[in-house]
């Protein structure tokens, strides 16, 4: 499977050195906490994530090709 990581917002101005797009390629049905972890992203930065443009949860597990968007904690002043 092709999982396809999109990281967003406050995210990419965290993960400075990570891509924009990041995709992984999967074997088996895997959760997207273990996806962020192969991906080098602390799941504890992750504040919103969609799969396929529907919400989606970090322990929900993905079976199949997906596109996954990541949004990252909100900043203001």
């Amino acid at each position: 499977m092709r999982i396809v990581l999109h990281l967003s917002g406050g995210l990419r101005a965290i993960l400075t050195h990570l891509p924009e797009e990041i995709a992984i390629d999967v074997e088996e049905p895997v959760s997207l906490r273990e996806i962020l972890v192969q991906a080098g992203i602390n799941p504890l930065l992750v504040v919103l994530i969609t799969v396929d443009g529907k919400r989606g949860e970090k322990d929900q597990v993905i079976d199949h090709d997906a596109r996954i968007g990541l949004v990252g904690p909100m900043a203001g002043g």
